[in-house]
């Protein structure tokens, strides 16, 4: 046995049963950590239920402030808390699990929806929606949606101005069907 399953094993305890109590939600292999806008702010749930928030302050000159919110109702800590480290340490870490299993999740996702493109032509609009209901949803990022829109306006660009070079002198009296040309590669799936 190695120092770091002794460590896993050694669970430290609290004789504040307010963190003892948090200590052993944050423990149970059912809760999950959100983090408020990627700002430490932790807030531990299990199933659909909230539980507890959790913010670590290291101010300056101050210390380490700790704050729990339990139903409304804030708890104020300051000073050196092992207790509390511990319960830092283990929103952090649990938070970072499930952060990189949502990653693995959304590439995973992405690849499959990747792979049905290539599948089935014309089915973009189904596409997009599912991935903006995803979005609103909180499992894909916005910027991951950002990129792929982006990637698309460039591909349609540049086939856009393809078919530009294409058109006769009068491209003013053409300008309709570049506009059709356009709007049509933006539906299409897979483009």
């Amino acid at each position: 046995m190695t120092n770091n399953d002794n460590y896993a094993k050694k669970e430290i305890q609290s004789d504040d049963p307010i963190i003892q109590k948090c200590l052993d939600i944050i423990r149970n292999p059912k809760a999950w950590v959100s983090d408020l806008a990627d700002a430490g702010y932790y807030t531990v749930h299990i199933g659909n239920k909230e539980y507890f928030t959790f913010n670590k302050i290291c101010a300056f000159g101050l210390g380490t402030k700790y704050k729990i919110t339990v139903n409304v109702q804030d708890y104020n800590f300051s000073g050196e808390r092992p207790d509390l480290e511990d319960l830092h340490r283990l929103c952090v870490a649990k938070y970072k699990e499930q952060s990189q299993e949502r990653e693995k999740n959304t590439l995973d996702f992405l690849n499959d929806v990747d792979k049905a493109q290539k599948a089935n032509k014309n089915n973009g609009t189904a596409t997009f929606v599912l991935l903006m209901g995803l979005a609103i949803a909180g499992i894909i990022s916005p910027a991951v949606i950002r990129g792929i829109q982006e990637k698309k306006a460039q591909r349609v660009n540049k086939q856009v101005e393809a078919f530009e070079k294409t058109l006769p002198a009068e491209y003013l009296e053409q300008k309709h069907a570049v506009e059709h040309y356009r709007d049509s590669l933006m539906h299409v799936k897979g483009r």
